[in-house]
């Protein structure tokens, strides 16, 4: 006669503790004490007990609150960092636990760590995921949230961008700037398209010079394009580039405009005026979505949410 497989509810029973519990151990969970977690592995190598599909399955909906990955291109970007720490700190007084995971374009193994991970939902920023991406994770039920990123089928929150840069314009000719230049980004991304997009707009077509997303590079590309003497205002992409140009305008005593865009804490100590898409509220918003998203028991129609971002007029 062969022996009863041991099962998850199994070491539950046995080791005196709930089934959440038991998952949340088999998941790594830092919220369980380190003598629970004890008893329990204890339980689970004397039993030699090896998860099932099945069981894996039960981990998971018993641990639906306890993490949620944050798929990101780039952590250096102040901009993502403000709403990845606004995420955290929200996610944090949930009791829910933050994955962090690089993405690296269409490569199959990323979302395989995602799902080697067993978050319970999702939030990708800045960047969409093709279809084959997103029938893995549905697979898996991964419940997934875009951020900074507009998307017609799926849920996402992202900023007007091209009301920015309409926004940036119109400050610009408060200051008298009649020859203004713009500051894209090295790689171009939709964003970059959407901003200039608005800018022009008030414009008409202006002068574009690229440079990567840095101060460094802001600051290069400012004594290049200052040197040349040709403008009176400046619209960078965004805050990280705006610092280094506007410091290159103040060492040189340029009658330069200069305005950025995403609105992180350093503008306020660098009086930089800035198109604010304030950062730390989408995180929070973000934060707040995505656990409705990851707790609601059906599918929800996809929440889109389209922000408008603000003008903080500091005079640079």
């Amino acid at each position: 006669m062969s022996q009863k497989k041991i099962t998850i509810e199994d070491i539950a029973r046995e080791a005196g503790v709930g089934i959440g519990t038991v998952s949340r151990v088999l998941n790594n969970s830092i919220h369980v004490s380190e003598k629970t977690r004890k008893r329990v592995l204890d339980v689970i190598k004397a039993r030699q007990f090896k998860p099932s599909g099945a069981a894996r399955v039960l981990a998971r909906q018993n641990r639906v609150d306890s993490s949620i990955g944050l798929l990101l291109p780039d952590i250096g970007n102040h901009y993502f960092f403000e709403i990845f720490e606004s995420i955290y700190r929200k996610l944090r007084g949930l009791g829910i636990d933050l994955i962090i995971l690089n993405y690296e374009k269409h490569n199959p193994q990323v979302i395989q760590r995602v799902l080697d991970t067993q978050v319970s939902a999702l939030l990708i920023f800045a960047f969409q995921l093709d279809a084959g991406e997103h029938e893995l994770l549905s697979r898996r039920n991964v419940r997934c949230l875009y951020i900074d990123y507009p998307c017609q089928d799926n849920h996402c929150i992202y900023t007007d961008n091209s009301y920015g840069g309409q926004l940036a314009a119109q400050y610009l000719k408060t200051k008298g700037v009649t020859n203004p230049v713009y500051i894209g980004v090295d790689p171009p991304a939709q964003s970059n398209v959407d901003r200039y997009a608005g800018f022009s707009r008030e414009y008409g077509e202006v002068p574009t010079y690229q440079c990567v997303l840095s101060e460094e590079a802001g600051y290069d590309i400012g004594k290049k394009v200052l040197k040349e003497g040709l403008y009176d205002g400046a619209f960078c992409y965004c805050d990280d580039i705006a610092s280094g140009f506007v410091q290159a305008v103040r060492e040189g005593g340029y009658p330069v405009s200069v305005i950025g865009f995403d609105g992180v804490r350093a503008t306020k100590y660098l009086n930089l005026s800035t198109i604010s898409q304030e950062p730390t509220s989408i995180g929070t918003r973000a934060a707040s979505l995505i656990v409705d998203i990851m707790r609601s028991r059906e599918e929800l129609e996809p929440i889109i949410e389209c922000r408008k971002p603000i003008l903080i007029d500091r005079g640079s």
